[in-house]
């Protein structure tokens, strides 16, 4: 599928109690439909979520790289039971806030 092209880069900083991860950061190419920074900053915007800005980013980046995966293989047995409850999910959230 055609689309903006994107560096996705993950890098363990600590483990739970606090102490530096020695493991080499995980760094891979993805194709989205849509500018996921344009998303991200829409995300933080919305005064309706409050995550606030790290949660946002979060948030915004692994529903991209979810539903970009799903939408490919839209197909695929496995996201047969979230399809329906996904694009409710989906529809509400672009909507925003009930007035």
């Amino acid at each position: 599928m055609p689309g903006r092209r994107f560096t996705i880069t993950v890098e363990a900083l600590s483990d739970r109690q606090g102490n530096p991860v020695e493991k080499a950061p995980l760094s891979f190419e993805v194709t989205n439909h849509d500018d996921i920074l344009d998303i991200v900053e829409r995300i933080r915007a919305r005064d309706d979520l409050n995550f606030g800005p790290e949660q946002s980013a979060a948030f915004a980046v692994g529903l991209k790289l979810f539903s970009e995966v799903m939408i490919e293989n839209r197909k695929h047995p496995v996201f047969a039971p979230l399809r329906d409850a996904f694009k409710e999910f989906m529809v509400g959230l672009k909507k925003g806030p009930a007035a």
